[in-house]
């Protein structure tokens, strides 16, 4: 072992030591060594160590090395351990089990006490800017958006909590933040009108979970599967900041409470059951994609980002799933609450456009101030619409120096008479030889003895004048 390798595993028992110490004082470090190789007091402390008691740390790190070298454990490609793997699998079928478990009971129990489209599940949906990797298999998400909500099948989605997050981008990672920010949901790298105290976050998460908590125990967070580390990665932050532990927290499937409901839903209609991943797939088709008005306040003023936002997200979930389950409960369907509102055309600012101009129609629109957003050019929208937009004063001057035009429909023209001379060359009459083919008069046979010689016995040479032609050299011809 190098001495550089041996000072850090001696620098790693000495962090355990340290770690211990603190928190016997009362310290809480919810993401373990991690937050303590980020502490500066335990770098210091450790340089300030003498010789002598740096030597008991580098000897602790001398037998580890050598007792791991005589256990010989198995590892995988990814140097990994076989049996850190293998307990890891089983503690993630253990949480899916518990996952469906919990989700069968608490709606077998709704429905022995009839109020089914009554019980509450809290749902989330984070937006991010990029993401690190900072471990095999883990990642870390840099938080741009979040909406958190409560679901019932009476009263839809309500109660919803949003905000948009300024994260501090760090070196190195700001063009892949600029790039799935514009791709996705537009929200610019470290907004000033973002909120990026993770501790107030935390408050307010905790007390909207409270409303709906069981016991000591909060309720879970239902999301889509493919977003459970992101919302892991923003709990972590958040249980940061309040020096607690992010295990309080359960993040179960969306997917899996979706088809429980549906099944549930059809068992007095037709008993038509549907496997997890079929229900996986119907709810991956996001049916209300293109319904309008269901986004932030933020996104209404940023055109084509409206279907990314956290809000209109979790809206669209919770109509979803009262689409698949209301009817057959029996849930009066709500407009607004249970499907989209009908979408209308607003009459009166095309009326107020044609008599006073562009510019009063979009005074006549509030906007808050998020909508003074600048690009990423570095101009607002409301800059560029002022000088891109015209005036009333110059469309009406447009549309006077405008020139007629004629619109001639050939359709009702005379037809052209029997003695009109028609210009061009005349086409040849079919099944005539062309001009070029009348000039030229070689014959040649192509089965003559000479190329084609007699096979043995007295076979006679097929004597058949074919009218061989040498074809002028023009496109798509060569020369044999």
């Amino acid at each position: 072992m190098s001495k550089k390798t041996q000072g850090k595993n001696a620098f790693y028992f000495f962090m355990l030591d340290w770690k211990k110490r603190e928190e016997a004082g009362g310290r809480v470090f919810p993401e373990g060594l991690k937050d303590v190789q980020r502490d500066i007091k335990c770098s210091e402390e450790w340089q300030n160590l003498s010789s002598q008691e740096k030597g008991y740390y580098n000897k602790r790190a001398k037998d580890s090395k050598i007792e791991a070298q005589g256990s010989l454990t198995k590892k995988t490609a990814l140097g990994e351990s076989v049996e850190e793997v293998a307990a890891a699998d089983k503690r993630e079928q253990e949480y899916h089990q518990n996952m469906l478990q919990y989700i069968e009971s608490i709606i077998t129990m709704s429905i022995k006490h009839k109020n089914l489209e009554k019980l509450k599940f809290m749902v989330i949906h984070v937006n991010w800017f990029f993401t690190r990797v900072i471990g095999i298999n883990k990642y870390d998400f840099c938080p741009a958006e979040f909406a958190v909500g409560e679901f019932s099948l009476e009263n839809g989605i309500e109660n919803i909590y949003h905000e948009i997050i300024n994260s501090k981008i760090p070196l190195g990672w700001k063009r892949d933040a600029i790039e799935i920010s514009q791709q996705t949901h537009r929200i610019p790298v470290e907004l000033p009108q973002g909120k990026n105290d993770f501790l107030l976050m935390y408050n307010k998460l905790i007390a909207l979970l409270k409303n709906n908590q069981t016991g000591n125990k909060l309720p879970p967070l239902f999301t889509s599967k493919g977003l459970v580390p992101a919302v892991k990665s923003l709990l972590t932050k958040m249980t940061h900041a309040a020096g607690v532990s992010s295990d309080d927290f359960l993040i179960y499937s969306l997917e899996a409470l979706f088809g429980s409901l549906r099944n549930t839903a059809t068992q007095s209609v037709d008993d038509c059951t549907i496997p997890l991943v079929v229900a996986e797939n119907e709810f991956g088709k996001d049916t209300f994609l293109s319904v309008c008005n269901l986004e932030c306040d933020f996104h209404k003023c940023i055109d084509g980002s409206s279907q990314y936002c956290s809000m209109s997200i979790i809206k669209r979930w919770g109509f979803t799933i009262c689409d698949y389950c209301c009817e057959f409960l029996g849930v009066p369907m709500v407009e607004g609450v249970h499907f989209p509102i009908a979408q209308t055309i607003d009459y009166v600012y095309q009326e107020v456009a044609e008599q006073e101009g562009i510019d009063t129609q979009l005074q006549l629109i509030s906007l808050s101030d998020q909508s003074k957003v600048i690009e990423w050019n570095g101009v607002t929208e409301e800059h560029r619409r002022k000088v891109s937009e015209r005036s009333y004063a110059e469309e009406l001057r447009r549309r006077n120096e405008s020139k007629r035009v004629d619109v001639i429909d050939h359709s009702k023209l005379n037809a052209p008479s029997n003695n009109a001379i028609l210009t061009g060359r005349p086409l040849r009459l079919p099944k005539t030889t062309s001009l070029a083919m009348n000039e030229i008069k070689e014959n040649i046979n192509y089965l003559n003895v000479t190329d084609f010689p007699p096979l043995e016995g007295e076979a006679k040479t097929p004597k058949k004048d074919v009218k061989n032609v040498k074809l002028p050299l023009g496109r798509g011809r060569c020369r044999t």
